[in-house]
């Protein structure tokens, strides 16, 4: 995957010096090249006035030509982690990948790589992390998810109209969590389940379950000036099954059956222009939190909330990088917040046919 990314960036690169580089002046009496330094032709002394009219024409119409192809800068179709109204362009894709990193607590790598569909709607294969009490960091999860707008941007031309989405998030498959030593030692309710029945040699050593669910999102986007709003509802559907226990001298086996929860949350961000190429983003959400209780020796599910605050800066129309702060309601302290640190690279393939295509045309009709 890494290597196609880059051999497409490379090309259009390549695409776009071969044909914005600057063309010579021909002179049209006796077809002499010339560098833009004389206003004369320097071999048989004719003005250069036409030919030089003719380039700022050419040059005119390829500017207008590159700007239809990436007409201007590309936001992602998301804040940090919680989903916008908008949609990818159609056949375009976005790769985006980062993760949350902090001092205690280590979160896996997470990546989306996304399509548009027709302008309307648009399909992703992403990681995202499950939050849980007997692991350290968040175990990543692949899942696939689908967006379609119902309300589209700039409706019957009104730009303060919203635009409305809803989406829906799976889980691929089953996904084995399981606790690990340092996790159970600094949780506070193991700590003292394992001191208070170490003498009937019951403590527990490990725990570990299965996990797949279901989001589906309803969002709206609403653009008031340099500030747009987010925000929107979640129905989550969590499954639970094949829990194992293992205690010092036994494990324990009770719960192997599916068990199955519903959550409603919601969410809210806003993003607001700071500069061209810079925004401030805010947003937060509900999460869902996987705990293992020792009491009821289940896993249960419930919401957490999560907050994250920092700037999405462009490198270029099609390149950025988001960094903020990420703060979860079941944290002790800001000690235990993290840096969330992403990067999007936008890839307008829907369009790159036709770029190919017009271009040619103009270096032929040019020769």
């Amino acid at each position: 995957m890494r290597t196609k990314t880059v051999i497409v960036i490379m090309v259009i690169f390549m695409l776009n010096l071969a044909f914005s580089a600057m063309p010579d002046l021909v002179c049209s009496n006796c077809k002499q090249l010339n560098d833009f330094s004389g206003k004369f032709c320097s071999k048989c002394g004719e003005s250069l006035d036409d030919e030089y009219e003719a380039w700022l024409i050419q040059k005119n119409e390829q500017q207008f030509h590159e700007d239809k192809f990436i007409s201007g800068r590309v936001d992602p179709p998301r804040l940090f982690t919680i989903p916008t109204a908008r949609v990818l362009g159609s056949k375009d894709i976005s790769l985006m990948g980062g993760g949350a990193f902090g001092v205690a607590v280590q979160q896996s790598f997470l990546g989306t790589v996304g399509m548009g569909l027709g302008n309307i709607a648009e399909v992703e294969f992403s990681t995202v992390g499950l939050i849980n009490n007997i692991s350290q960091g968040s175990p990543s999860v692949s899942t696939s998810a689908f967006k379609i707008q119902l309300i589209p941007e700039d409706l019957f031309g009104l730009s303060f109209f919203p635009t409305l989405a809803i989406s829906i998030r799976s889980s691929a498959d089953w996904k084995d969590v399981r606790s690990d030593w340092r996790a159970l030692n600094s949780n506070k309710a193991f700590y003292a389940y394992n001191g208070a029945t170490q003498r009937d040699e019951c403590a527990v050593s490990s725990v570990g379950y299965n996990t797949r669910f279901t989001i589906m999102y309803g969002v709206a986007t609403f653009p008031l000036g340099p500030v747009k709003i987010h925000s929107g509802l979640t129905l989550t559907d969590i499954r639970v099954k094949d829990m194992a226990v293992v205690y010092i001298w036994q494990e324990d086996n009770d719960v192997p059956e599916e068990r199955q929860k519903n959550l409603i949350g919601g969410f809210a961000g806003f993003e607001i222009e700071y500069n061209p190429q810079t925004k401030l983003m805010v947003e937060i959400k509900t999460d869902s939190k996987h705990e293992y209780n020792m009491e009821t020796k289940e896993i249960e599910v419930s919401h957490t909330h999560v907050a994250i605050a920092g700037v999405r800066f462009f490198f270029t129309k099609w390149l950025s990088i988001d960094t903020g702060v990420l703060y979860q309601a079941n944290y002790k302290g800001i000690a235990d917040s993290q840096i969330k640190l992403g990067l999007n690279l936008f890839m307008p393939t829907g369009s790159i046919p036709e770029y190919i295509k017009t271009s040619v045309k103009q270096k032929i009709s040019k020769e």
